[in-house]
């Protein structure tokens, strides 16, 4: 999926104390993720998420949007101090940025027009083999992305900054099928395109593409000091006490929270 959030450390006056100000970067273009309300506000379960995590920290969180494929290069040269939007935990990102520990771990699925002829896939093997050669639609810098160029064969690719567009692009025919984290498929395939747009093959995991990751975390620099222990332990402190549960519950309907 795509999900990533940015933080930098300053100081802010509250209460006549000195609280920790971690300015903090997502694309909010992601629902239900996150992404922006009539009132221009990021709202979201890595809204909440964050929030609750940056309290427990004692700290608070300033919140900056901008477009998915800029957050980690953005974290890398100092306009943030970690990244929260979905952002999944794999070996080429662990490369460039630190990850603190998986607070999520959502599935995935391909989606395509209703009536597409591909058969019944039951498995990613059956999927790869159905899928291969297609043209898919990913956003671009995602996790997707990765697993279409690395496992679809001749497969054509085309990105998009958001799932929006995804779908156009889907439902007007210049792409076959697309691949998405399921949530992000959810308000379209349950609702505007209900009846038009149909799921191909099973949920898809990081046991079937290792390029999906181990989770989603928050992105840290590699300087980021203590920073990554504190928001681990504000982490499992979130996921003993069933906080990223009733959060999942609350913006998913089901539970994501990392086991």
């Amino acid at each position: 999926m795509k999900f990533a959030v940015m933080v930098s450390i300053g100081f802010l006056a509250c209460s006549g104390a000195m609280a920790e100000d971690l300015r903090i970067g997502t694309s909010a273009d992601y629902p239900p993720w996150e992404s922006v309300d009539e009132n221009n506000e990021i709202v979201g379960f890595d809204r909440d998420f964050g929030d609750e995590m940056c309290k427990r920290m004692e700290a608070t969180c300033v919140w900056n949007n901008q477009t998915f494929d800029g957050l980690l290069p953005g974290l890398n040269v100092g306009k943030f101090d970690a990244v929260i939007s979905g952002i999944s935990i794999n070996e080429e990102r662990s490369k460039m940025v630190d990850f603190s520990a998986a607070y999520a771990d959502a599935p995935n699925s391909i989606a395509a027009a209703a009536g597409s002829d591909f058969g019944d896939p039951q498995d990613a093997a059956a999927v790869v083999e159905a899928m291969s050669g297609k043209t898919f639609g990913v956003q671009v810098g995602s996790t997707h992305e990765q697993v279409v160029r690395a496992h679809f064969g001749e497969s054509e690719v085309r990105v998009y900054d958001r799932p929006d567009q995804v779908v156009n692009d889907l439902m007007a025919g210049r792409i076959d099928a697309a691949l998405m984290e399921r949530s992000a498929w959810e308000s379209f395939v349950d609702g505007d395109y209900k009846d038009k747009l149909a799921y191909v093959g099973p949920l898809l995991t990081s046991a079937d593409f290792p390029e999906f990751g181990q989770g989603q975390a928050v992105a840290l620099s590699k300087d980021s000091g203590d920073l990554q222990a504190r928001m681990n332990d504000a982490i499992a402190s979130m996921l003993a006490d069933g906080t990223l549960t009733a959060l999942s519950e609350k913006w998913f309907g089901y539970d994501i929270s990392a086991r």
